[in-house]
């Protein structure tokens, strides 16, 4: 029967309509991954699809249901872009879930910790090998995901994993695997942040109250109105792709130092986009939103981006923490006040573990280099001029002004390190630019150096809600 359907001219007819489609399938699935290089695209991509299943999130009836959902879109979404890249990310996974069950209590925090980022040292040294080539997109799923699943394993190992085991002091146990991996692959914050414990996350699964937060969500992202043309703008006119050219090493010292003021505007703003729309997906489905007994909204724990602190502070520390809330919040939680190492280099240390978590490029730990000393010296002339800056408002705005313009400065010129990443270039823009990083930086070293220590402020008693 189907040898005699075979000789059938519909049917040749309808195998050479299907040889067609899938042609143009294949076509339009390679100008699809086309577009993906493009990262800009990818993203806003993500954002705008996952903002409506973020509000749908919300109302699903079941915790169950809601994890369901969201591991499937985290999936789909990465295979879709990744392609088999998703591998990475589901061996993190395997393995950390088995090191929480099979490895002592005592010792389970750090060993995740230690072994999250020996694949992550193993997934970088492939890429620079140039043996593996994977997407863009594929080492900002890793990142979030690392910071999950030690985030897990510390709060699992300090019995904080839940809130009921922190307020009552009970042990923690390891939750079951389709809520581990439910909390891995939830889409909210999967791929820019912001960062938020199994804690907050279970409480969004189980929460018996239907805040609502749309409106909310929608009035968070207001400001893209102004930064995305801006942004857009900025592009066209100031593209910081320039900075990667040999024709920009052979232009000025001024043309530089203008470009890269302009610049550093056109880099934070692509951040500033993605962020405000991921802060206002994580509010879309009431995840780290809390309702007070007076009726207010608060949601600080999912904030990733304070805009207007890291646009006008004139101090180098209070700017970094303004920056990648979540991240900084991490790195202080889990590393600072974990590592046994002695309080004088450990801000060094945190800075040169984000260097990595960003990459193995050197142009990260250049540009990560200028942030201790710079700390360390602003920390001593807020000391010495402390005394000062009480006494007089002037002397307050003097120090004020100066330390705007030493952040902004020093941001400026350890810019291009981070936007070209290899050596060789950054060096060469630096040497056409007199070596003024590198002076300048030197001189702030020896400023540090000779200045005194001072005394620190006077701290006062934590009150109770702290």
């Amino acid at each position: 029967i189907f040898y005699n359907i075979s000789k059938l001219s519909y049917y040749n007819e309808y195998k050479s309509y299907l040889r067609s489609m899938t042609d143009l399938l294949s076509q339009y699935y390679t100008q699809f991954r086309d577009i993906v290089k493009d990262d800009n695209i990818v993203f806003l991509g993500i954002f705008f699809s996952s903002f409506p299943s973020a509000l749908l999130l919300k109302y699903l009836p079941h915790a169950g249901i809601k994890q369901i959902f969201s591991i499937v879109l985290a999936v789909t979404q990465t295979y879709l872009i990744c392609g088999v890249d998703i591998l990475i990310p589901t061996l993190m996974c395997a393995c950390s879930y088995l090191a929480l069950i099979l490895l002592p209590k005592h010792v389970v925090g750090r060993v995740v910790f230690h072994a999250m980022f020996l694949i992550l040292v193993i997934f970088r040294l492939l890429i620079f090998s140039e043996i593996f080539h994977p997407s863009y997109l594929t080492n900002a799923v890793l990142l979030l995901m690392l910071l999950r699943i030690c985030s897990y394993a510390y709060d699992y190992q300090l019995n904080k994993l839940t809130e009921l085991d922190e307020k009552e002091n009970r042990k923690s146990h390891v939750s079951s695997l389709f809520d581990y991996v439910g909390y891995c692959f939830c889409f909210v914050g999967y791929w820019t942040g912001p960062f938020y414990n199994f804690k907050t996350y279970q409480a969004m699964l189980h929460s018996t109250t239907l805040i609502r937060s749309s409106k909310m969500a929608l009035w968070h992202m207001r400001w893209i109105l102004f930064l995305f043309p801006v942004h857009i703008i900025q592009n066209i006119y100031n593209p910081l792709d320039y900075i990667k050219t040999e024709e920009y090493i052979h232009t000025s010292f001024a043309y530089k130092f203008g470009y890269q003021f302009f610049g550093f505007w056109t880099f934070k703003f692509k951040f500033y986009i993605g962020w405000l729309i991921a802060e206002s997906m994580c509010i879309a489905c009431n995840l780290g939103v809390v309702e007070k007994s007076d009726g207010s909204v608060c949601y600080d724990s999912i904030i990733n981006i304070d805009i207007w602190n890291v646009e006008r502070l004139w101090e180098f520390s209070p700017t970094v923490r303004a920056w990648n809330k979540s991240v900084q919040r991490w790195m202080r939680t889990y590393v600072y006040e974990l590592t046994h190492l002695p309080k004088s280099i450990r801000t060094d240390f945190v800075f040169g573990l984000s260097a990595f978590w960003h990459g193995v490029r050197p142009g990260y730990y250049l540009t990560f280099a200028c942030g201790p000393p710079m700390i360390k010296i602003q920390q001593k002339v807020a000391n010495l001029s402390r005394k000062m800056r009480e006494e007089s408002l002037v002397a307050e705005y003097v120090y004020r002004i100066w330390g705007w313009w030493l952040v902004r400065i020093t941001s400026i010129l350890f810019l291009p390190p981070f936007i070209v990443l290899e050596l060789n270039h950054s060096l060469k823009i630096w040497s056409s630019m007199y070596w003024a990083p590198a002076i300048w930086i030197g001189v702030m070293l020896l400023i540090g150096i000779m200045l005194p220590a001072g005394e620190p402020p006077k701290r006062k008693p934590p009150t109770k809600r702290e």
